[in-house]
């Protein structure tokens, strides 16, 4: 699956704006596009840009709190597992 997540942090005058991914949103809307589709083609896969929620936090230690969780939620890349494959096997 192929995702863009983004974590993003606003400052303000009077605290921040924290807009973080809805992976179970971004997961539900491509599960039912690919059971409408049938297909894995990059027209079958929903606009992920749409999955975002907002919070506002007064201060740097809420902001934390709030993407600490969110960041533990993305999905895992298999690059670094894959590179360590292909180096193991050019040695």
């Amino acid at each position: 699956m192929s995702m863009k997540c983004r974590i993003c942090v606003e400052v303000l005058e009077n605290g921040y704006t924290v807009e973080l991914p809805d992976i179970a949103a971004m997961n539900k809307a491509e599960a039912a596009a690919k059971k409408s589709k049938g297909t894995n083609s990059p027209s079958s896969s929903p606009y992920m840009g749409d999955f975002m929620k907002e919070y506002m936090a007064k201060s740097a230690d809420e902001v934390i709190a709030l993407i600490k969780p969110a960041l533990k939620n993305l999905p895992q890349t298999t690059y670094d597992e894959a590179f360590a494959e292909a180096a193991a096997e050019g040695k």
